[in-house]
């Protein structure tokens, strides 16, 4: 039997996971229109791992400490793609900010994703760029890709829990 202690933080966790799945559609949203993802949507994404930490219950502070630690290798494997030119700083602080929600194995997964829907995107945008004949070179909104990757995995979740 569930008591409403568990039945609180149960749903204090699923509106968390709704809370993100928000602000991945707003970086949909803001990297098509504006090529940026906003500072204050990456941040409202990594504080509110902490809080979908406390509602699941069951973190251990070892728990804590490896989401922390595949955030930080997360972030620098992003950082030298960012070096590199590869990827945008908004790009690199997503994936850095998803990867406290989310199990290394997600955080896996979620690269894999993204690195798949990121091809589709980018030849997507690729296209649109060459139809509209615009000089240089595209910019590829690849937040997209790691958004939808996110919400894919959110999405597994919530489906997993219920089968």
């Amino acid at each position: 039997m569930v008591n409403a202690a568990q039945m609180t933080s149960e749903t204090l966790a699923y509106a968390t996971l709704g809370g993100l799945a928000i602000a991945l559609l707003i970086s949909i949203y803001t990297d098509i229109r504006y090529r940026l993802i906003f500072n204050k949507v990456n941040i409202a994404i990594a504080i509110g791992a902490p809080l979908f930490w406390l509602a699941s219950g069951g973190f251990t502070l070892t728990d804590i400490s490896l989401h922390l630690l595949t955030a930080a290798i997360t972030f620098f494997v992003f950082a030298i793609a960012f070096h590199l030119g590869a990827m945008g700083g908004g790009d690199v602080k997503l994936f850095a900010a998803l990867a406290l929600w989310f199990h290394w194995v997600e955080v896996i997964r979620l690269i894999l994703y993204a690195s798949i829907i990121g091809a589709a995107v980018t030849l997507i945008f690729l296209a649109i760029h060459t139809w509209k004949r615009r000089e240089g070179r595209a910019r590829i909104p690849y937040g997209v890709a790691i958004a939808l990757s996110g919400l894919w995995i959110i999405g597994e979740r919530i489906f997993n829990h219920f089968t």
